[in-house]
């Protein structure tokens, strides 16, 4: 709230992350103990690593490792709405013992396809990957033929080649250059 703002401007901006964190951060379990993951640490970060959630974990662990958007959305509204600390734990712990998030472990998102792992890849409105709808950038130019590009090669040589001769500087801009520094 301090940075965004304490108001519906500030928390629709949050909103553009704070779930997608809890999202990221649900992966991370302290259930690595050294002797048997130790030097698989030392090869990759075991954030990325997917492990099976031991059993035994209290309803606030379970909470905060459930990988459900929903739950996502409601651990950030909780933090949102907390005057402090104390607030916010007890929250979340209250939430982690309630019927809604039962149902949330029993059916998971409300939306499917808001259940989903986090990925880069892009994506089209038919839902495959693929290239991305709006490419931004220049239009590509006509497609040349090998004889032209031949060509085009040939002339820019030749047109080094004068310049050259003719005692110039190669590449043009350098010149370009030169006359800034003087």
């Amino acid at each position: 709230k301090d940075h965004f703002g304490d108001d519906e401007m500030g928390r629709k901006k949050s909103w553009n992350f704070l779930p997608w964190h809890f999202e990221f951060l649900s992966r991370y379990t302290t259930s690595h103990p050294e002797d048997e993951f130790g030097e698989q640490s030392l090869l990759k970060p075991l954030i990325q690593t997917r492990v099976v959630q031991p059993d035994g974990l209290s309803p606030l662990e379970t909470l905060l490792a459930n990988r459900s958007v929903d739950a996502h959305n409601k651990i950030a509204s909780m933090l949102w709405e907390s005057n402090s600390n104390a607030d916010a734990l007890n929250k979340l712990s209250t939430f982690s013992e309630s019927h809604e998030f039962n149902d949330i472990l029993k059916n998971g998102s409300a939306d499917e396809k808001e259940d989903k792992v986090l990925t880069n890849l892009p994506s089209n409105k038919k839902g495959k990957v693929g290239r991305w709808e709006k490419r931004r950038g220049r239009k590509p130019g006509p497609k040349r033929t090998d004889e032209e590009i031949a060509q085009i090669r040939a002339d820019r040589a030749a047109k080094k080649e004068r310049i050259l001769a003719e005692g110039g500087i190669w590449p043009p801009s350098q010149v370009r250059k030169e006359r800034q520094v003087q």
